[in-house]
């Protein structure tokens, strides 16, 4: 029980052990404070009307067609395959490919800009700290446009994730919609469980010990929701906490498409089939899964690397920044950026702080402020 309370913590990018080696026991960087472990008894709880874990129907795809359909329905203009190159408080360089391998820049003045890119890579890689885009740097920039990607190391982060998606062509019953798959024979084994959070060193004893203990988190959509798999299958996301993305100072002065093929190589696909031989174990006592590998009619895995290619993330981590003291409330980045009176952030790096509720308040927190800003210049 103590072990399926504290899971939460991992989505906080926090450990449930005290650590005795930092201050604190480690409450100011990756140890939850103790009043975290309630937040799962809270939406479990018999008095919680809306206890439990809410989901769309058809995925959170639908939640980004809707916005984008409220979009454009106001009269919002939305520009598609373009490749923001760099920020100022004037506006915004971005690229279109010309459908050779040339490139062209182009310059978009803005009165307030809004990034939701992660706070961590859009400092490092795409915001100058210029005031105004001089003809030369914008004339630079349309000669050679250089997309990259970095991201400031000097953050907490979350645990990386190594996600699995199977398309299963038969039903898993003994598989519940959430399920998570916990090490709770011992407490030195249970804290183990826990090293991809604590140390985030790639170098530890890990998944290549067969006996390593490591936790991780099923999601069977289709249980609920029908549209998730054609009838008589199902669909499977697997969870499996690992470490980040290890910032390479050589890799960032590359072109973007050579600097995540190096980082791809931080986890191999070695790598992947270790982890992934784990879980068909680990899986392998349930009733109905001793033999669902040869189940599998397709599968794509999303490592780090992958989820830093897809949606700019510093470090590689869906979770983004951690929740300790020293990353929380009004010691979390803050919405309004230091340097650039026009430009605001949005996300799970900064305020008020990651999760799908916490992300659309912090949203919210931004339109507002746009509004009021975008109305001075009325």
């Amino acid at each position: 029980m103590k072990a399926l309370a504290s899971f939460q913590n991992l989505y906080v990018g926090l450990e449930p052990y005290r650590n005795d080696n930092q201050l604190f026991g480690g409450t100011l960087s990756k140890t939850s404070p103790a009043v975290f472990g309630l937040l799962a008894a809270l939406e479990l709880h018999p008095t919680n009307e809306k206890a439990g874990v809410f989901a769309p129907v058809g995925g959170f795809e639908v939640v980004s067609k809707a916005f984008e359909d409220l979009a454009l329905d106001l009269g919002v203009e939305i520009y598609y395959n373009k490749n923001v190159e760099s920020i100022h408080n004037d506006g915004i360089s971005y690229s279109t490919n010309n459908g050779f391998d040339d490139k062209e820049c182009h310059f978009l003045p803005a009165d307030c800009i809004i990034v939701n890119a992660d706070l961590p890579y859009s400092k490092t890689t795409l915001i100058k700290k210029d005031n105004d885009t001089s003809e030369s740097d914008e004339k630079e920039q349309q000669q050679q446009p250089k997309t990259r990607y970095d991201w400031d190391d000097n953050f907490d982060f979350s645990s990386g994730v190594l996600a699995f998606y199977w398309a299963v062509d038969k039903r898993c019953e003994s598989l519940n919609t959430h399920n998570v798959f916990l090490i709770s024979s011992d407490r030195s084994k249970m804290e183990k469980s826990w090293s991809a959070v604590r140390y985030n060193d790639p170098e530890a004893k890990s998944f290549e010990d067969a006996n390593f203990p490591f936790n991780f988190y099923v999601h069977r959509a289709s249980a609920t929701d029908e549209s998730a798999a054609p009838h008589g299958c199902d669909s499977l996301m697997i969870l499996v906490p690992c470490c980040t993305l290890r910032r390479d100072e050589n890799l960032a002065t590359l072109d973007r498409d050579e600097c995540i093929k190096g980082y791809r190589e931080q986890f191999d696909d070695e790598f992947v089939s270790k982890v992934r031989g784990r879980i068909l174990d680990r899986l392998s006592v349930l009733d109905d899964l001793d033999d669902i590998q040869s189940h599998i009619l397709d599968e794509v895995y999303v490592t780090p690397a992958d989820y830093a290619n897809y949606y700019n993330l510093g470090a590689g981590t869906p979770f983004a920044l951690s929740h300790g003291f020293g990353q929380l409330s009004l010691t979390r980045p803050g919405q309004q950026a230091r340097d650039s009176d026009n430009i605001l952030f949005v996300g799970a790096s900064t305020r008020p702080g990651n999760g799908v509720p916490l992300v659309l308040l912090g949203a919210k927190q931004v339109a507002k402020k746009a509004i009021s800003k975008i109305k001075t210049y009325a």
